[in-house]
């Protein structure tokens, strides 16, 4: 099956959202920070981490090679604003950190130079390895507040992810048309779907995707 035939799969996957509601109620009140990501980890393997989580002088989560279990696959948030060689740098102590559990690079709208630029500086680190997408392009999105599409950064590579924050109070069909646009909006073979949202509802959209034939 060549690429634009591949069938689009949406995968569900998490926003870490240290100190936001939606993020903090999914946990038991007298969890400290340092086990969030081992207790998301029993329900869900994949999680996008923010900039402002990541490139923290005082990590939320702790220490990242004791907080991040061997299950858990991350993907970084990369800001426009943040220089290539020292954002790989910072990539590279995390990835020492927790090891294969370092899966992709999301970019914010930058230039194309600047896109090469970053690749370059990862993998002048050693970090070749790790899947780096194209900028984030805003879209709009029936049933989201707010949409950024990753392309894949490769013409001849199949997927793109996303980044979805969704109305607020979705119902079943309120989360079924949320679907139905991404799946039309983009996209094919498997597309990771980051949600701003609490964890839980993660299960909301897979049951939906998969009821659709898209997950």
């Amino acid at each position: 099956m060549s690429k634009d035939q591949e069938a689009c799969v949406l995968q569900a996957a998490g926003v870490a959202g240290p100190g936001e509601d939606w993020w903090e109620r999914f946990f038991p009140e007298d969890l400290p920070p340092e086990w969030q990501l081992e207790y998301y980890t029993h329900h869900h393997s994949r999680l996008l981490l923010p900039a402002a989580v990541w490139t923290a002088a005082d990590p939320v989560f702790g220490d990242w090679a004791e907080a991040v279990p061997p299950a858990l696959r991350l993907t970084l948030e990369w800001p426009p604003d943040l220089a290539p060689q020292v954002g790989a740098e910072r990539v590279r102590v995390l990835a020492d950190a927790i090891g294969e559990g370092l899966q992709a690079v999301v970019p914010g709208p930058m230039e194309p130079a600047q896109l090469q630029a970053m690749r370059v500086a990862l993998d002048a680190v050693g970090l070749a390895h790790a899947r780096v997408y194209g900028a984030g392009e805003p879209r709009t999105l029936a049933r989201a507040e707010a949409a950024w599409f990753y392309p894949p950064l490769d013409s001849d590579v199949a997927g793109g992810a996303w980044q979805v924050v969704p109305q607020a109070g979705l119902d079943a069909p309120g989360w079924r048309a949320l679907v139905e646009a991404l799946s039309q909006a983009g996209g094919t073979g498997e597309i990771p779907v980051f949600l701003r949202a609490r964890p839980e509802r993660l299960s909301d959209f897979r049951t939906i995707a998969a009821l659709l034939g898209l997950g």
